[in-house]
């Protein structure tokens, strides 16, 4: 079907488009079973089920059903049984210390369950009160690792970040790190623990106010490794290290450096070492690349691989179609990984030498690999992928990614249906001479002659050392549907352009990024059939701060949506869940030694410039940005008496456009699309 004769792609498509992740390859490698995510409209939520096929695609099935959320779904190494994690009505104990406790009530909550690969009842293994996650099998297929919330004992209730109700209803705070976006108020530290598939008693393994994730069971079945921090400062300091502690429990121990930000954690075949992703420096966050590191387990000589490939080795991509976790590193051998890894604008999967460092990509550039799996003899690999006008596929290769085949596209009708803009990439030069990836999304309908002009609206990605490219969002697939061009660019901080292009950013917000974005509106702009005088401006978090940044110096954007903003950096440290670690790094300084330069780069210091009529969209319950980042913003310009309107969304956190409730979703959408269709 010719692209003019489709129909246009809408906002409440949403609830049509199939979100699949999560492949995971039996150990014989015969099989492969995924999840395949839905939103049910009427409920309001989402489900999500696993299915399974032979790897040669033939017979595929859904495996689970129900209105559950069935995710992360993980073979037993004897390939007799699959774990998944599921919030499906359990049985929870409320003993800790034994998951077959006998004082007992029933509790919607994550829980590892099992099922047979072949079908049948699935069963409930975890009944930790506070449901778990992060699921690894011991090697015997005797034992899962996973995570669980633990409560805090009442009798150290003030080393918690929050204690309630002490003496009536009133909240306790005793920690800087006391809130996390999409989490509210932190009552809990998560540690690992270990269930025999068997007895079903469960065993705590990890403990101490720190928090662990991502279990990993070595190959002799001794030990687990796992990501944690347990540094003196850790309450205040955002480091993630490796980490070790003995399957039965006992002493933990960390390999390779404490004060640096790692994940993504694999045991060599002969479990003599670990390989991560990271970097050595927490101070630094995301501004770094992820470079490929191993260490003995005996914790001597850590070492990074990849020093000098300025490659980011992790997905930092972005979508609004995208659900999952992100994939650990697979050993091909003693000298070779697969991992993710980021470059201009794509993820793909890397064949790492740990002799050499050298890093080949195997898929495709043109797409963003979400995750993969490797058959047991390496010779094939299972990724999902998608791109700019395609939703996230199921696709199989060969183990240098050739010979590829689609396995399973839930969202193939719908594709061939509706408008789906294909991407012109332009050549784009910053002031300074620097390149600029930048794509365009030309309208649905577009008169072929360049005698029809249409508007054009700038989108403005989060982070910001994040990227967009080589995947499909819905909302600018939308407004090309109805008629907009979209432009969208990886500016200065952008990840996935070597270390220096993401760093420079750093106290220098607003000054170092707004030419290129202004140089993408103006590549942009010259095409023939955009109209210079319909011209808009929108994004989200860090977009949303350089939206409000961009339009308080340049007024050639006749409308404005600023999303889940920052306008204040003097407040923003004090009040975000990650602004006394992220924010004065970022800045470049703290509110009490450093103010000039904090508001220098604020926003809310360039309120009465702005002339541009402004949409602001916030959740109210996003601490990442606080919504009283919006307020000052809202309040500022209506006080001024400039055209400004404020959408507050209820219960939603920073997340809301990507995993939010599914009704809000669509209603933001209404009032972002909607803002422009009213003033272009």
């Amino acid at each position: 079907m010719a692209a003019s004769s489709k129909r246009a792609l809408e906002i409440e498509d949403l609830f049509a488009i199939r979100l699949v992740s999560e492949p995971a390859i039996s150990p014989d490698g015969e099989r492969v079973v995924w999840v395949v995510t839905t939103i049910d409209e009427d409920a309001d939520t989402y489900k999500a089920a696993l299915w399974i096929s032979d790897l040669d695609g033939s017979a595929p099935r859904q495996l689970t059903s129900g209105n559950y959320r069935d995710t992360a779904p993980r073979w037993s190494p004897d390939g007799t049984t699959i774990a998944f994690i599921s919030n499906r009505p359990a049985t929870i104990s409320r003993d800790e210390d034994a998951a077959n406790g006998t004082d007992s009530d029933s509790k919607t909550v994550n829980q590892v369950w099992l099922i047979a690969p072949d079908g049948g009842e699935a069963r409930q293994l975890t009944s930790h009160p506070n449901g778990a996650s992060s699921i690894s099998w011991s090697p015997d297929s005797g034992r899962i690792a996973f995570t669980a919330a633990d409560d805090i004992d009442a009798d150290d209730a003030f080393t918690a970040p929050v204690t309630v109700g002490k003496h009536a209803d009133e909240v306790i705070v005793n920690d800087i790190r006391y809130r996390g976006d999409g989490k509210g108020f932190l009552k809990q530290y998560t540690h690992i623990w270990a269930i025999d598939i068997a007895s079903r008693q469960a065993v705590q393994l990890t403990s101490d106010d720190a928090n662990d994730s991502n279990p990993e069971w070595s190959p002799d079945g001794r030990l687990i490794a796992f990501i944690g921090n347990r540094r003196p400062d850790r309450r205040s300091r955002s480091a993630q290290a490796v980490q070790i502690v003995p399957a039965t429990g006992g002493e933990v121990r960390t390999l390779g450096p404490d004060d640096a930000s790692f994940g993504a954690i694999s045991w060599s075949p002969d479990g003599k070492r670990l390989a991560f992703i990271g970097h050595e420096d927490a101070t630094t966050g995301s501004s770094r690349n992820n470079r490929v590191w191993s260490v003995d387990i005996e914790g001597d000589d850590p070492r990074n691989h990849t020093q000098d490939v300025d490659i980011t080795f992790s997905d930092v991509g972005m979508s609004d179609l995208a659900t999952g976790g992100s994939s650990s590193p697979v050993w091909v051998d003693d000298n070779e990984l697969l991992v993710l890894g980021s470059n201009r604008g794509a993820t793909s999967i890397y064949r790492v030498s740990l002799s050499t460092g050298k890093a080949q990509p195997l898929t495709p550039e043109t797409q963003r690999v979400l995750q993969f799996d490797v058959t047991p003899d390496r010779k094939t690999m299972v990724y999902v992928a998608g791109e700019i006008n395609r939703p996230f596929r199921l696709c199989v290769s060969n183990a240098k990614g050739k010979k590829v085949r689609v396995l399973h596209d839930p969202n193939e009708e719908l594709v061939a249906s509706v408008y789906l803009a294909e991407p012109i990439e332009l050549d784009v030069t910053a002031p300074d001479g620097g390149k600029v990836q930048t794509w365009v999304l030309p309208p649905r309908g577009l008169d072929p002659n360049g005698k029809v002009k249409y508007p054009l609206i700038v989108q403005i990605h989060g982070g910001p050392h994040a990227m967009y490219g080589r995947a499909m969002f819905h909302e600018m697939q939308v407004m090309a549907s109805r008629g907009y061009g979209v432009v969208f660019c990886n500016p200065r901080g952008s990840a996935g352009y070597g270390e220096a292009f993401t760093g420079v950013t750093r106290g220098k917000w607003g000054e170092s990024d707004m030419p290129d974005v202004i140089a993408a509106v103006d590549a942009a702009s010259r095409l023939d059939w955009v109209d210079t005088d319909r011209l808009g401006i929108t994004g989200g978090s860090y977009g949303g701060y350089l939206t409000n940044w961009i339009i308080g110096h340049d007024n050639r954007f006749k409308a404005a949506v600023t999303q889940r903003c920052v306008s204040n950096f003097h407040s923003f440290v004090g009040t975000s869940d990650i602004g006394f670690d992220f924010g004065i790094y970022e800045f470049g300084g703290t509110p009490w030694s450093d103010a000039e330069t904090l508001l220098k780069h604020s926003p809310i210091s360039y309120v009465e410039r702005i002339d541009t009529p402004l949409l602001i969209l916030h959740s109210e319950r996003d601490f990442r940005c606080p919504i009283e980042q919006a307020e000052q913003m809202f309040t500022a310009l209506r006080y001024l008496g400039k055209e400004v309107a404020f959408v507050r969304i209820p219960e939603e956190s920073h997340e809301l456009s990507r995993s939010g409730t599914p009704s809000r979703r669509v209603a933001r959408l209404k009032h972002l699309i909607g803002w422009f269709d009213n003033h272009l």
